[in-house]
């Protein structure tokens, strides 16, 4: 036995390499996929989070229209502007079309709101009615995204 070691030292060593080549390949795969599948779950969170926010400055929105806060509600609907612009180009790729179209119907109506509220003095009863409906639009659309968001990271608990 010891002369067949002897011999063929360098045939073992480079089989016993082998399998732990393969093996350390098998356990970056495995890594690697852990890895990705941490990634993924770190951004669902995230967007979870962000339509969290969103949701919660869209009902302070409404709440200023149905106050009559009208530079308040400018400051958040420009705050919801430039956030939901961002949440578009930042997750591109990952919402649905549905979503999607949600946030650009909920950046139309905060463009609305936006312009009425800048060009008009003082608003008849009428017209601060549907403003306020608009916001409450805007503010549903935000919950609906976020409870979407949280269902989808949920179900990655599965």
């Amino acid at each position: 036995m010891a002369d067949f070691l002897a011999g063929n030292w360098g045939n073992l060593a480079s089989v016993a390499g082998l399998v732990f080549s393969i093996l350390a390949f098998v356990f970056a795969k495995r890594a690697s996929t852990a890895a990705k599948e941490a990634r993924d779950e770190a951004l669902r969170q995230s967007l979870v989070e962000y339509l969290d926010g969103l949701a919660r400055i869209a009902a302070e929105l409404g709440a200023h229209l149905r106050s009559e806060m009208n530079d308040m509600a400018l400051l958040r609907i420009s705050d919801l502007m430039d956030q939901t612009s961002y949440l578009i180009g930042r997750w591109e790729a990952r919402p649905p079309k549905k979503s999607k179209d949600n946030l650009s119907r909920a950046q139309e109506q905060l463009l609305s709101i936006h312009q009425a509220l800048d060009a008009a003095g003082d608003l008849t009863p009428e017209d601060r009615s549907r403003l306020a409906h608009a916001g409450q639009e805007v503010s549903g659309i935000f919950s609906t995204e976020h409870g979407v968001a949280a269902r989808a990271a949920g179900a990655g608990d599965d």
